[in-house]
């Protein structure tokens, strides 16, 4: 994912973020991001169910796409992480304690209901999310995607995109995303990210 990208435009993202710490490959950073004491996921259990809400920076995004676009050049970086400055992407992780038993085949009892099932995950699930900013008010995702795994886990991966032109989203200091779940059973479950965290990345000093 990250491989493959200059060590100056490494050195240059090092320069934009200024943290207290910093990790020194690939497989470092991304376990400082699962990491739930660095503040950037989120976990709840109910009915079986494991939910991790993890928040996906915009320089994470940025070199995900460098990776992707076969861009290594640092020139590219800043227009890469303007394209994501302005809004807050998550990844919502749904899993079960039994391996047979996914997001999209619990409490369906037909083709017709799984295919609605995978509509729900997919964009409905849309409407059962909420972001809440420390002043109170609320937005719901622009964008939902469910990641296509081919039902090789019982994992589903959806990521989620919020947004909004007033910034209030991006100065708040505490963002609560709200799960509504009505086809799961696992209630109404709440992810608080303190922005004083997810805004403190680490330096990436990779060889």
């Amino acid at each position: 994912m990250l491989k493959g990208l200059k060590i100056s435009a490494l050195v240059f993202l090092v320069s934009m973020m200024g943290c207290s710490s910093s990790v020194d490959n690939e497989k470092e950073f991304l376990k400082w991001l699962g990491d739930q004491d660095n503040g950037f996921v989120k976990k709840a259990k109910a009915n079986g169910f494991l939910l991790s809400m993890k928040y996906l920076p915009a320089e994470y995004l940025a070199l995900n796409e460098m990776e992707k676009d076969g861009k290594s050049d640092m020139k590219y970086f800043k227009d890469y992480v303007n394209k994501f400055k302005d809004s807050k992407t998550f990844l919502l992780m749904i899993s079960n304690e039994e391996n047979s038993v996914n997001a999209g085949n619990y409490d369906v009892t037909n083709l017709r209901e799984y295919d609605q099932r995978i509509k729900d995950l997919s964009f409905n699930i849309k409407e059962l999310l909420v972001l809440k900013t420390s002043s109170g008010k609320k937005y719901q995702p622009v964008l939902t995607t469910m990641e296509n795994l081919y039902e090789i886990s019982n994992k589903k991966s959806i990521y989620i995109v919020f947004t909004d032109d007033q910034k209030e989203i991006l100065n708040s200091e505490r963002l609560d995303i709200v799960f509504q779940d009505t086809f799961l059973d696992t209630g109404i479950n709440h992810f608080v990210f303190e922005s004083k965290k997810i805004n403190n990345l680490p330096s990436l000093n990779f060889n």
